[in-house]
């Protein structure tokens, strides 16, 4: 059965409340995105200091994933021993630059015994718990397998860094926005104050990321295991994982430039979210674990939401480009989080965290890495 595509102008939703958050700066479009980049002009942040990373080891889960190959980078400029530990036949496609400057095991997290030796062995003094099933997609696909890997693996790492953390200074959980889910206009930009901003999650991979932060609020409190939590908003960059929205755009805007399709087809063009890039993103990783508060929750988001509507004219706009934009109905979810805008008051004042890379940045940098990278292009 052939799929029927609907133009984008028959999906779009019009909304005075949006057009509101617009009007207060919050909503990126092509129309102020001249005024948004301004404010990134000599724009500074916190960095990570070398004297606090240097010389420590840190483990990583999930280290050959997205945002493990990026933390990964940036903790070898600090200097530091980077441990990491992935699932037996895992890819490396995102660490073979830098595979022989790390040392990783093959390591089901969902195994006790090995989980424990692991960080027994290491006695690290950082732990960054990245592994997870991530996607939002899979996790309505396959509910049950979310809610295990997720849930049990985190468990079982907090029970070994429970035995063996004499030398940990800090476990960090990447929680998520999805746990906040369905959150109304009104209550926008969203802060972690669960009384102004409570948890409404839409999806099981939501979900884990609830439990799992209790898990280490439960286990700082009661154990003393030193946990740090971070609920990163959607962070994008290179190396960002085909099946995501923002490489579902990149791809296709890259083969339209290649004269190899004409339509880039879209899901939800209506779903509002709060982009940051990863280069940002693992430094405030860093930050938190400097200079945050134990088992004390941090956003990590940019403030500011953009409609994937709009995301798809600004790349369009950027690369001169007129192709239409199609709809796939096959491709709206069953349970989907209207909008995301976060607020990053607390992390800043605490760490000094600013992101200080546009949308635009995000988007050169995703398409550049395809360009580089021709093999993910193809079908």
């Amino acid at each position: 059965m052939s799929i029927k595509y609907l133009p984008i102008d028959e999906i779009i939703e019009k909304n005075e409340k949006i057009q509101k958050l617009e009007d207060q700066g919050l909503i990126i479009t092509p129309n102020n995105l001249d005024n948004y980049l301004k404010q990134f002009k000599g724009i500074k942040s916190k960095k990570p200091s070398k004297e606090f990373w240097q010389g420590k080891r840190v483990l990583i889960t999930g280290i050959a994933g997205f945002v493990g190959s990026h933390l990964t980078e940036r903790l070898l400029e600090l200097g530091v021993k980077v441990y990491g530990c992935e699932l037996k036949g895992y890819s490396d496609y995102n660490i073979k630059h830098i595979k022989e400057k790390i040392s990783i095991q093959e390591v089901d997290l969902k195994d006790i015994n090995s989980t424990v030796s692991i960080v027994k062995n290491i006695e690290p003094h950082y732990i960054f718990h990245l592994a997870a099933s991530s996607s939002v997609s899979n996790s309505f696909a396959e509910p049950s397998r979310a809610l295990y890997n997720n849930l049990t693996s985190t468990i079982n790492l907090f029970e070994s860094a429970r035995a063996h953390h004499s030398d940990l200074e800090g476990l960090q959980v990447a929680c998520s926005s999805e746990q906040y889910g369905l959150v109304n206009i009104d209550e926008l930009p969203i802060s972690e104050d669960l009384k102004i901003n409570p948890f409404r999650p839409r999806s099981i991979y939501g979900i884990t990321k609830i439990t799992t932060e209790h898990i280490a609020i439960l286990y700082n409190n009661a154990y003393g295991v030193p946990s740090y939590i971070t609920r990163a908003f959607n962070h994008e960059g290179p190396r960002r994982g085909l099946q995501y929205v923002t490489s579902v755009i990149h791809r296709q805007i890259l083969r339209i430039m290649e004269n190899k399709q004409k339509n880039l087809i879209i899901g939800n063009p209506n779903a509002i979210r709060d982009f940051t890039h990863v280069f940002d993103t693992i430094r405030a990783y860093l930050l938190v674990c400097e200079k945050g508060k134990r088992s004390e929750p941090y956003n990590i988001c940019s403030g500011r939401g953009i409609n994937i509507a709009n995301y798809i004219a600004i790349c369009k706009n950027l690369y001169n480009l007129n192709a239409p934009v199609l709809i796939d109905p096959n491709k709206m979810r069953p349970s989907e989080v209207p909008i995301i805008i976060g607020d990053n008051q607390k992390i800043t004042k605490e760490t000094g965290w600013i992101p200080i890379y546009p949308i635009t940045k995000i988007i050169e940098d995703g398409i550049n890495y395809l360009k580089e990278h021709s093999d993910l292009v193809i079908d």
